[in-house]
């Protein structure tokens, strides 16, 4: 299945090449929001870095990724990480362009993602890193029953390079 729906106008749609300008345009047109977290933002030029990295992520089929939907317009980005078939543990890693914060779309998504983990793709565990001072992605792992698994102290460089600590989240069948 292609596509996810969340609720209203708002979906998942797995990952195409032709995503690659909607990303980089949210990249390039809100690096305060997003750059504030996602290291990556400030490293990203040009749509052909876009391209590459969805090519990338196109390549490593045990970690579908996931474009966020509002009808026909990007939202955001969802997708497992780290995917690890003997010990059945995956991550879940995400971002939401500023507009769209607030609105219930990203928990529906996890909520997605995590009941595919679980019964498609045969995962007992679930892992969501969030910077321990980033408040609203912290809260989504919160609301869906994730327990504090640990923090991992200066487990992310930030693009100003300051190192950040992360909250580890964990969901268990």
């Amino acid at each position: 299945m292609n596509t996810i729906p969340l609720f209203g106008p708002y979906a998942l749609r797995q990952l195409r090449p032709e995503d690659a300008a909607d990303i980089f345009r949210s990249i390039d047109t809100q690096r305060r929001h997003l750059g504030r977290w996602l290291p990556f933002v400030a490293e990203t030029h040009c749509v052909e870095q876009s391209e590459a990295v969805v090519a990338g992520m196109l390549a490593d089929t045990a970690n579908p990724v996931y474009t966020i939907r509002d009808g026909g317009a990007f939202a955001g980005l969802i997708g497992f990480k780290s995917a690890d078939a003997e010990k059945h543990s995956v991550e879940i890693g995400y971002w939401l362009r500023e507009e769209q914060q607030g609105k219930g779309i990203m928990t529906a998504a996890v909520r997605a993602l995590c009941g595919r983990a679980f019964t498609q793709m045969g995962m007992r565990r679930i892992e969501i890193r969030c910077g321990v001072g980033n408040l609203p992605s912290n809260a989504i792992p919160r609301r869906l029953g994730f327990r504090l698994s640990h923090v991992e102290p200066r487990g992310e460089e930030l693009s100003d390079g300051e190192w950040i600590d992360l909250n580890v989240y964990v969901l268990e069948r």
